[in-house]
């Protein structure tokens, strides 16, 4: 009784804070619930900006999808999600980490810059269920801490998504609330899976094994850490038609502006 009573006033001193937190936990049926978010974005892409790529749909689907995911993410760390994962629940093939493209391009040209310009929806959607994800184990350079475009190793605890890119969602223990709680703090990027690399923890901290990957930060509002939880995410970016009607989301314009020809050394971030 006294642990629910502990339990309960940390919930209601969260909830006196100015940003609302969600607490997503698993149903009567013990399935995690689904987190889902999506977002529009108007692509704007010069003709200069494309030739960086061999291929110039390749290129378009690349940016549209960058901006997107970060958009989509921010959406969702707004809501300031904390979710109580469970352990092989959800259906095998639900929610492992697939990227999918849908919809045609059908850029339309600007009459002013030359840009073309798409819109696209960018969703994502995945579940606290650990045998969907796995741990970060350590960082690059033996930092403690890592931000936003770092790079960092993790385990992957059962299923490994079958191509790239992929992504997943990064929480991290919410010690105020119990050990079984977790807050959504960002999304990266599986940049390598090393497939033949099984690796395993100390007995001290759990003993789990799964397999190697490197991952590199795309959005976090709070540092990452080793031991905070990663979770497979389903990624797809649709091609609008160009007079489809967007509710309900004003699209985000993003301009991808050509590189620099000048070369400007910029003072390295401190941690």
């Amino acid at each position: 009784m006294r642990a629910l009573l502990v339990l309960l006033s940390a919930v209601f001193m969260l909830s006196g804070c100015t940003k609302e937190v969600k607490l997503v936990s698993a149903s009567a049926a013990q399935e995690p619930l689904r987190v889902e978010e999506e977002a529009t974005v108007e692509l704007r892409l010069s003709e200069m900006e494309l030739t960086k790529y061999v291929d110039a749909d390749t290129g378009i689907w690349t940016e549209a999808r960058n901006a997107g995911l970060i958009k989509v993410f921010n959406k969702i760390l707004n809501k300031d999600i904390v979710i109580v994962p469970v352990a092989g629940m959800t259906p095998l093939g639900q929610m492992d980490g697939a990227y999918t493209q849908s919809g045609l391009l059908n850029t339309q040209g600007d009459p002013e810059t030359g840009d073309l310009v798409q819109n696209f929806l960018v969703s994502t959607s995945f579940v606290g269920d650990l045998a969907l994800g796995g741990q970060i184990i350590s960082l690059e350079e033996d930092r403690y801490i890592a931000g936003m475009h770092d790079v960092l190793y993790a385990m992957l605890y059962q299923t490994v998504p079958e191509t790239l890119p992929s992504y997943v969602a990064i929480a991290e223990p919410v010690g105020e609330l119990g050990s079984s709680f977790y807050r959504v703090i960002g999304m990266a990027e599986i940049k390598q899976l090393m497939q033949d690399n099984t690796v395993a923890l100390p007995k001290e901290q759990g003993g789990a094994t799964g397999v190697l990957c490197n991952l590199e930060i795309v959005v976090s509002d709070r540092e990452v850490e080793a031991g905070d939880r990663i979770f497979l995410m389903n990624v797809d970016v649709a091609a609008l038609d160009p007079d489809a009607v967007i509710a309900q989301d004003e699209p985000d314009t993003v301009v991808v502006l050509p590189p620099h020809s000048d070369t400007v050394g910029e003072p390295s971030e401190q941690k």
